[in-house]
């Protein structure tokens, strides 16, 4: 009893790390683990990455409001706030551990504005204590966000410290702006230190109010671990991106920098893209007239070809486009350009390179030309699996090919190198997300294409039936359903029958069902 006892009375920090001293300890150097990880994401059947939730929740949903759980967390910081006690402190702490906090830190800020119960002096207090001390998220995003609500200038190292995680940065970016008078510079700072989505919600923030951020949004704003389309066109209106190019000549690093944007921009996506971007036509004619000396990477060239697949695009497209600044001339002119950089015999032996190297971004840019150019790197692909045979881009790339003989090749190198018996231990609801199922993607990858090759990849396909990997069921039953029975032999029929019989997840199940009486099973 006295066990017990004694473990109801422990605060909820007590025995564990401070979230600030961790990050703090870490230096320049920031990771995305934080100390509170497994007890956070236990019952979860994903973990999201460092400011995933907040940012992809903040850019495509719609804020909640939790309006009772908002008035119960206000009035215990109002009761504490007018006599601190340990008690209070504990129990307003735990509350929040468990709490959305992301989805309602609105409505708890303006119910703090107007509580007639607040002191605020002790608020103030209360949130420092929890920044510099909680040894949990979500009370850690509460005190930041409650330090937003004053001048909070003497919080700035905790501020600065807790926003180069990626998990707090947003939250530290909307308290330094609301609290401190040089607050565009001091965000700009803390910009150069993120790179995902902190680096999203500072950009996002940024005033371009002096040439040192403009010339920063332009060659390293938009580069980032999430996706660059969310701030290409930010980066490129905020720095200036059309005045930049429109010189006779620019540096490398503006160059690189405006690759970055202009490819975002043309691959489009969650944010605004080329055809939202007011200067584009303007924009793309000065780059690809800069790149008859610049372009030398097969990044620049993958930007040009991306550039010319744009101007190729269908004529309903770009009648809309003729009314927003373009004409035929400029787009005619734009792509004969493009085309005579694109021609330079050059760029054979560098994608080659490309294609050979262990640079996994420069590999990248030398696949994907590569495929826009009917380069056949098939062999090279396939030659580079010996040493990554878990490498699911690889497989990715060499399944294109419509060769029986190649896909045979292929699926015999996968049956004698992918964990087969690991895979197969039968079916479950795993989503196959984290490095454990590496695996289970790169026989994703194989299985989403077979139905085109019948006859080749039973044992794969016997094996993705058996995985606990929902999509690995899903994919090996759109295989056989691209095959005639006939070709399926006994051990697949059985394998589908028994599956259709035990399958736990009721989509792949129905899937399962319609397959049968496909099939006449």
């Amino acid at each position: 009893m006295v066990i017990l006892f004694n473990k109801a009375l422990r605060s909820p920090w007590e025995g564990k790390a401070s979230i600030y001293a961790y990050i703090r300890d870490q230096g320049e150097h920031v990771g995305d683990s934080l100390p509170d990880d497994e007890e956070y994401w236990s019952d979860s059947p994903i973990r999201w990455v460092a400011g995933g939730m907040d940012g992809a929740f903040g850019h495509h949903a719609g804020a909640g409001t939790m309006p009772d759980e908002v008035r119960e967390l206000v009035h215990l910081l109002a009761k504490h706030s007018r006599k601190p006690k340990n008690s209070t402190r504990k129990e307003l702490y735990a509350r929040l551990v468990t709490a959305e906090v992301g989805g309602m830190m609105d409505a708890i800020l303006d119910e703090v504005r107007k509580h007639p119960g607040i002191q605020p002096g002790a608020v103030f207090d209360e949130a420092r204590w929890f920044v510099e001390h909680a040894a949990h998220r979500n009370v850690v995003k509460f005190g930041i966000a409650l330090l937003g609500l004053f001048q909070n200038e003497q919080a700035k190292e905790l501020l600065l410290t807790l926003g180069r995680h990626e998990e707090f940065t947003l939250y530290a970016a909307v308290a330094i702006r609301n609290g401190m008078e040089d607050s565009n510079d001091v965000l700009f700072e803390l910009a150069k230190h993120v790179h995902g989505w902190g680096k999203i919600h500072l950009v996002e923030r940024l005033e371009p109010n002096n040439k040192e951020i403009r010339d920063w949004l332009l060659r390293h704003g938009c580069q980032n671990s999430i996706m660059n389309e969310y701030l290409a066109c930010i980066c490129a209106r905020n720095g200036g991106l059309q005045e930049a190019l429109s010189s006779d000549r620019v540096d490398s690093e503006l160059y690189d920098g405006a690759s970055t944007i202009i490819e975002a921009l043309l691959y489009g996506g969650p944010a605004e893209d080329i055809d939202d971007y007011e200067h584009a036509p303007q924009v793309l004619s000065d780059y690809v007239r800069i790149s008859r000396e610049m372009c030398l990477t097969v990044k620049h060239l993958s930007v040009m070809l991306n550039i010319r697949d744009f101007l190729a695009q269908d004529e309903e497209k770009w009648e809309g486009r003729m009314s927003a600044g373009w004409t035929e001339q400029l787009r005619t002119g734009i792509n004969d350009a493009c085309q005579l950089i694109i021609g330079d015999s050059k760029w054979k032996s560098l994608i080659m390179d490309a294609v050979s190297s262990n640079d996994s971004l420069n590999h990248h840019y030398g696949v994907a030309c590569a495929e826009k150019l009917g380069m056949d790197i098939w062999e090279n692909l396939y030659g580079q699996l010996a040493t990554s045979p878990l490498q699911d881009s690889h497989y990715l790339q060499l399944m294109k090919s419509n060769d029986p003989a190649r896909i045979q090749k292929l699926v015999h190198f996968a049956t004698g190198h992918l964990p087969l018996e690991q895979i197969a231990t039968g079916p479950g609801d795993e989503m196959g997300l984290g490095k454990e199922y590496e695996a289970h993607r790169s026989l994703d990858t194989i299985l989403q294409s077979l139905d085109q090759f019948e006859g080749i990849g039973k044992e794969l396909i016997l094996t993705g039936l058996n995985s606990p990997v929902i999509r690995n069921r899903n994919m090996a039953i759109k295989a056989l359903e691209g095959w005639n029975v006939t070709s399926w032999g006994d051990q697949l029929v059985k394998a589908v029958i028994h599956l259709s019989e035990i399958e736990p997840d009721d989509s792949v199940k129905e899937g399962l069902q319609q397959l049968r009486e496909e099939k006449g099973l």
